[in-house]
């Protein structure tokens, strides 16, 4: 599993106490890829 799914299930977990059903996983999954920021430049270039 990647990075981000491992911190987004940690997140899932510590949110709701326990491990979370695979229908929380998926909504936590769905808000995350829909509301995510874009990454940001490395610092010292111009955009």
């Amino acid at each position: 599993m990647d990075p981000i799914s491992t911190d987004l299930d940690d997140l899932v977990r510590a949110e709701l106490g326990g491990e979370p059903s695979q229908d929380a996983k998926d909504y936590a999954r769905e808000l995350y890829e829909r509301y995510r920021l874009p990454p940001e430049p490395p610092a010292g270039e111009d955009g």
